[in-house]
Order: C-alpha cells, then structure tokens, then sequence
C-alpha cells in the first residue's frame, strides 16, 4: 500500500492536499450556526443522488410524465419514499441557504476580505431558488402546470423584455411539450452544473480565506472604515490572533459539520416518510377553475402581488425582485463601516426585521385567505368558488337525501349510487350530461333531469365541478378510471 501512495503522493501531493483541507486552524468561538453551510452541501449532495434516481424513471413529455411519477410512487420499491425526500430536500435547500446568508450578514462577514463569496452566495441562492422554480413543473399534475403558468406570466409582465422572456421559459406561447423539455433540461443539466462550479468555488475561496471569525475578534482597536489603507494589515493580524486561541479544522469542526450533517437527513428521511410528496391529479388546461398556491419560500411574493392594484402589478413584479438582487450585489461594497456586530449596527437590524416582518405578514395573510376559503368535509380540500357554488347547489337541490357521500347523506332509493369516488369514475362532460337529461342515459332511473329551466348550463357546469372533486380518501393519489358511456346521438327527423 506504500508504494502506491507514494506514487500517487509524488505527483499529485496528497500529503500536501490534506494538509491544505483538514490541518487547517479554526478561528476559536465557533458555533453550530456555522454549520449552516456545510448542512446546505450535505442537502445539494442528497438532491444529486436522489435525482439521479428519479431522473432514470422520469419521462419528460405531457403524455407519459405523470404517469411515470405515479409508476415510481406506486410500483417501484421505496419510490414514494425517494420523492419524499427529494421534494423535502429542496425546501431544506432553501432553508438552510437563506439560513447561511442571514449569519453570514448578522455576522459582517461579507466584509472585506470576503466580497467575492458573498456574491458567490448570492448567485447560489437564486440557482437554489431556480431549481424550486424548474422542478415545479415536472410532476405534471395540476399544481405544477397552473402555479408554473401563473410564474411564467409573471415573467411576462417585464416591460420589454416580457415577451421575450415567456417565450423563452415556455418554448412557445402556451405551456406544454416544449416548456416541460426546456424546464426539464435546466433543471437536471444546466442548473446543477452552475450550481456545482458555484460551490466549488465559493469553498476554495473559504479553504483560502479561512472562516469568519466572532465579530468581537475584529471589532477592537478597528480603523473606522475596511477602505482604509491600515484595514488589511489590522485584519491580518486580528485574524491570525483568533486562530491561535482556536481548534484545528480536523476533528474539531468537521464532527460538527458531520453530526450536522446527519441530523439533517435523518429529518428528511422522517418527513419523506411521514408526508410523502403531493401529486394531485393530472394536469388540465382546459380547468380555468383551478386555484395555483407556490410553495412556501415564492408565498410572499405570490401574495404581495395579490394585494397591489393591477396598475402596479407589472411594476412590483419586476422592481421587487430587481431591488433585492441589486441590494444583495452591492451591499458589501456600500457597507464598508469596519464594525461587524450586529448589535452596533442599526441599519442592518432595522433592515433584516422589515423584511423578515414584511414575509411573516405576506404568508400570514396567505394562510388566512386559504383558512377563508370553504374546505369540504368530504375532500378535506379548499374548493374554488365555482366549486363552493356547485356544492351549495348540491345541497339546494337536495341530492344529499338520495346520494350518500363518505357514508353520509343517502336515502332508500336503489338506483342513487354513492358519490364518494364519483370523480375517479366519470368525466366532467359525462357528469354534465347526464345531469341535463338523465333518462337519455338510463331510461329507468328515477332521477330528475336538472337541465333548464332548473338549472341553467352554468348551473350545471358548477355542479359538475364540484362532483369531480370527489375522490374519495387520499383521492389526489388515485389515477382516474373512467367508466363513461355516452348514448347514440337522436335521429334527425327527415
């Protein structure tokens, strides 16, 4: 084994190599929230292995991509699992990233020497948040189409530049094969190789650098401004007073990072077990009805654009997002005041609790507004208002009293079947014709035809709506098997 190691030793320095990566000193006083940054790796390595499996039984066209996702949750051993963990992983991506730039900005360490990492961590935080964006789409169910159709027009409401920009995102004017195979690309292809030279980077910078020292190491005796011309030396100097008083990289910071680390995915593991990842049913770009709801970290934007007047739309749409990528980028090189305590900077404590306030209220009021909506009893689903309309005129017409749903309502009536599961077995158009005229499809039933003028075709059409809803207990997981048989159309008279 000797003379292997040497061999390899001689030309390209592994001696050398662990000595640069693990017997390096740590500045002393280190916390576990310096961890957030390694638990962020630990995720993005989770996100490649787990991808890389749901990529070999993923067909990225509209016509197979559902049914490829119900074939992994439903046939493939621990598949419902894999996507669970791949779906809560991304929200921990996030998370854990937002969570890293947050101490890192508490801490003033996107000061000097550090500016280029921190826009390396600016950059790593919008790759993050395109891969939730991207991956959204790839179920192919109804969330992902109707939230991506609602974030591609979003895009399109850039002045200028918007059209351009929907055509790009979609491969066309509407949503469909092409979108799905462009979103598909950047987010197994381009974006992980982005985000992969990011991180390489960004820790060759650090391995170069060394990590942030407590703020209380440089704040003493500190000229007034990093632009200074006696900066770099002080820092130099406090720097390396730090890391005498501190640990060495190996054992003491990576156990840490290591126990992190797995704690990390013993959660993930625990939480793709517990809920699993959502799939609602296939995506229908004819249901106009449907109410799109983001994921948690893309809620407050959603919402602010709900409640600004339509005039504005356009405006808070491109200039909030502009604004925040142009504060990040500057800010290291506008804040150059040398004290790094969060508790002797005003600003940055004023700023950081506006917009941490400003989110908590966007997704308060957006969880208010989702309580406000009616959820039925019998789907355990917030309905949409044409939804809520057509369940109220179920209950005015009194079909409840013949039809049993969830073992409750129903009468005596043997042709009146339960319509618990009524929304796996038939189609929308069946279920409106046959409440126009019920007799054209079995001339014994007993049920009264609802066509005008006792209902109008709107009427009816909000019914419908809301029959197809029903799908029974964890419905959203069953594939529909329609059973629809039309009548022959009447004979014209001649």
């Amino acid at each position: 084994m000797a003379s292997p190691f040497k061999w390899i030793d001689e030309r390209v320095d592994l001696v050398g190599v662990r000595k640069a990566l693990l017997d390096r000193k740590m500045p002393g006083g280190l916390t576990w929230f310096h961890t957030l940054g390694s638990a962020s790796l630990t995720v993005f390595a989770v996100q490649v292995v787990t991808g890389i499996v749901l990529a070999m039984y993923y067909s990225p066209s509209p016509d197979h991509a559902y049914d490829s996702i119900r074939y992994l949750q439903d046939q493939v051993v621990s598949g419902s699992t894999l996507r669970g963990i791949h779906h809560w992983g991304a929200s921990a991506m996030v998370v854990l990233v937002l969570a890293h730039m947050t101490r890192v900005f508490v801490m003033g360490a996107y000061k000097y020497p550090r500016e280029i990492n921190w826009l390396i961590g600016v950059v790593l935080l919008f790759i993050v948040l395109g891969f939730g964006f991207t991956g959204y789409l790839l179920p192919w169910d109804q969330k992902a189409y109707w939230a991506t159709q609602v974030g591609t027009n979003i895009a399109g409401t850039a002045p200028i530049v918007g059209g351009i920009l929907v055509r790009l995102l979609r491969g066309g004017s509407q949503l469909g094969a092409a979108t799905l195979a462009r979103f598909y690309a950047l987010h197994v292809l381009l974006l992980p190789l982005m985000l992969f030279i990011a991180v390489l980077l960004h820790l060759a910078i650090i391995v170069r650098q060394g990590i942030a020292p407590r703020t209380k190491a440089l704040d003493a005796d500190a000229p007034t401004h990093t632009s200074d011309a006696e900066y770099p030396a002080f820092y130099k100097k406090a720097y390396d007073r730090s890391k005498g008083a501190g640990v060495p990289f190996w054992p003491d910071i990576t156990t840490k990072d290591v126990v992190m680390g797995a704690a990390i995915v013993l959660i993930l593991l625990q939480l793709a077990r517990s809920f699993g990842a959502g799939l609602e049913p296939p995506a229908d770009p004819t249901d106009s009805s449907y109410v799109p709801r983001p994921e948690w970290y893309f809620l407050p934007f959603f919402q602010l654009l709900k409640l600004v007047p339509g005039s504005m739309e356009s405006f808070v749409a491109v200039g909030i997002p502009a604004v925040l990528v142009i504060v990040l980028v500057l800010l290291p090189f506008f804040d150059r005041k040398s004290t790094r305590s969060f508790s002797k900077r005003p600003l940055a404590r004023a700023s950081l609790l506006a917009i941490a306030g400003s989110c908590v209220l966007l997704v308060g009021a957006s969880m208010a507004e989702d309580s406000a909506e009616a959820v039925a009893p019998e789907t355990g689903r917030p309905l949409s208002s044409v939804q809520r309309a057509g369940r109220a005129l179920y209950a005015a017409q009194g079909c409840g009293s013949c039809h049993a749903i969830g073992g409750k309502g129903g009468g005596t009536k043997e042709d009146a079947p339960p319509l618990t599961e009524i929304g796996l077995k038939h189609s929308g158009a069946w279920l409106h014709s046959f409440l126009e005229n019920p007799l054209r499809f079995h001339s014994e039933t007993k049920m009264p035809s609802f066509g005008p003028p006792t209902l109008s075709h709107q009427e009816i059409e909000e019914m419908t709506r809301y029959l197809v809803t029903l799908r029974g207990p964890n419905g959203d997981l069953k594939k529909p098997e329609f059973v629809d048989t039309f009548p022959p159309a009447p004979k014209s008279k001649e």
